[in-house]
């Protein structure tokens, strides 16, 4: 979800067809009054390392991809080990439902045993993961051997992730068009459900109606589902910023046309934004490793839906070390938002996984907010499932009120999504990632860019004098992937600002793998 500009709704031709085969058959198995075969079982605790594994430096991954089929708020967890040997072929093994790929699938202690039958030619896995969370904002790694089927070789396999799941509960609220102002299109419960303003697309009214049957995935933090028999098409991607709160790209889908309209959506409907009052603080790049979005809890009375968005971003410049900007969004009844810039009049300290922030308050007198933070793991949102986890968690006080908190996002460096150039299907175009400074786009390297990496964002001026937005992640078979978009700008009263969008376009590692998600 990109915070770096919030275009208009336009219309825009799909770069690919917008429903995958997998969601086609997984909304289809979802839809049954069938029972569901080979449910997760006692494997549920896997789920708790769901994420894309980098295996080496040339793309090579192995991705616990789950998806969460939800039907009148009843949840049954797809589950699908993909691997990808050389970072330009994949192969999606499914753990779960009527197509298992293995005779057996065993969990013991934190160690997954995937057996298949030698004559299927699917290889076995035995996979041993461990919680990591350290101040590098690895989240887990697995060591473990591949078996292959046929000749029954032996690979010995091990990677690291930055991925940590999500529950649909830390999105629960009501999300809003027009920056929070306009109507509510999209509200979702903190029991497993959703509703959708299927009326209000270009500026009708409508209302909030229920979603029955719908698609999470836990890799990609999207919703998705459909309407009239897979004619309209609905995917979500959610996200945060520090101003707008809990916020999402809805994107709206015609099937077999060119049409596809995207629009930001928000919690937020009010923000005041309190001016810098010194110089950016030299700290910043310390406290962006703990950027992320913090539900609150408290005894006072003062506190209701509350939360802290912290969100980092910085910017290189050619022979200068990287400007980081930190911005720190504190809600406390979850509509309204005050936001304050990291200077020189605040304080950061730290010491190994832990560290305090304290923002002087005047107003009212003596009201310091304190934030106590510790990268750890802790298990949350208990009524969601046993797998879920914060990485960092908060204790603090604001105006004598004491609350904790903790935050299930993590932040991902660029670095993470190099390896094998991400391409458009049917063409010679590419993103290749060099590091967490550089990037390549279409051959031409830009080493002048702005990153958000909590939510995987890269934005820089192409050589046409056009804003290009990488829109990060993984998806499924495909691999690393970028949803790109490309907007014109112009000059309005000497600022740049974007007039239109010029073209959206999916890059992915492996175009011909299996997507976990639509696409559009």
């Amino acid at each position: 979800m990109s915070t770096i500009t919030s275009p208009s709704i336009q219309t825009k031709n799909k770069p690919v067809e917008h429903i995958s085969d997998l969601h086609n058959r997984l909304l289809k198995i979802a839809n049954s009054d069938a029972q569901y075969l080979n449910p997760i079982g006692d494997v549920e605790p896997l789920l708790s390392f769901n994420g894309y594994y980098s295996l080496n430096s040339k793309g090579s991954f192995l991705t616990i991809d789950t998806n969460l089929l939800v039907k009148n708020g009843t949840v049954t967890p797809h589950v699908s080990l993909i691997y990808s040997a050389d970072g330009i072929n994949s192969n999606v093994y499914d753990l779960t439902g009527p197509d298992r790929a293995f005779h057996t699938v065993k969990w013991s202690g934190t160690t997954l045993n995937a057996q298949a039958s030698q004559s299927s030619g699917t290889p076995s896995f035995s996979l041993k993961f461990s919680r990591e969370d350290s101040a590098q904002e690895i989240t887990s790694t697995f060591k473990g051997k591949l078996t292959k089927g046929f000749s029954e070789e032996i690979v010995a396999i091990n990677g690291s992730t930055y991925n940590n799941p999500i529950p649909m509960a830390m999105y629960a609220g009501t999300y809003c068009e027009e920056k929070g102002k306009g109507d509510e299109i999209l509200k979702i419960g903190s029991d497993n459900s959703i509703q959708y303003n299927y009326v209000n697309v270009g500026g009708h009214k409508g209302g909030l109606k229920n979603v029955d049957v719908f698609i999470y995935n836990l890799n990609m933090y999207v919703f998705s589902f459909s309407k009239l028999f897979g004619e309209l098409s609905y995917s979500i991607i959610m996200g945060t910023s520090s101003d707008g709160g809990k916020v999402c790209n809805d994107l709206f889908s015609l099937k077999n046309t060119q049409l596809a309209i995207p629009r930001p959506l928000q919690t937020i409907t009010e923000t005041h934004v309190k001016k810098t009052v010194n110089r950016v603080n030299s700290k910043s790049e310390e406290l962006a490793k703990f950027a992320g979005f913090y539900n609150l809890s408290s005894t006072s009375l003062m506190f209701k839906n509350a939360f802290i968005s912290i969100e980092g971003k910085y910017k290189t410049v050619v022979g200068k070390p990287s400007v980081y900007t930190i911005t720190i969004g504190v809600s406390l009844n979850g509509t309204s938002i005050t936001v304050y810039t990291f200077d020189e009049s605040m304080e950061f300290k730290q010491n190994g996984n832990s560290a305090t922030l304290i923002i002087p308050i005047t107003d009212p007198i003596g009201s310091n907010l304190t934030i106590n933070f510790t990268r750890q793991y802790k298990g949350t949102f208990p009524n969601s499932g046993s797998f879920y986890g914060s990485v960092v968690s908060i204790s603090g006080s604001y105006n004598v009120a004491q609350f904790n908190g903790e935050s299930l996002l993590n932040v991902v460096p660029l670095i993470a999504y190099s390896g094998a150039p991400l391409k458009v299907a049917s063409s010679n175009e590419t993103i290749v990632i060099n590091s967490n400074t550089e990037v390549e786009y279409k051959g031409i390297v830009y080493n002048e860019i702005t990153v958000v990496p909590l939510m995987y964002i890269v934005g820089f001026i192409d050589n046409k004098g056009d804003e290009v937005i990488f829109s990060l992640g993984t998806d499924g078979g495909k691999g690393v992937t970028s949803i790109t978009t490309v907007r014109a700008l112009k000059t309005v009263n000497g600022k740049k600002v974007v007039s239109k969008i010029l073209g959206i376009k999916v890059y992915t590692a492996i175009p011909e793998g299996n997507s976990a998600a639509p696409q559009h």
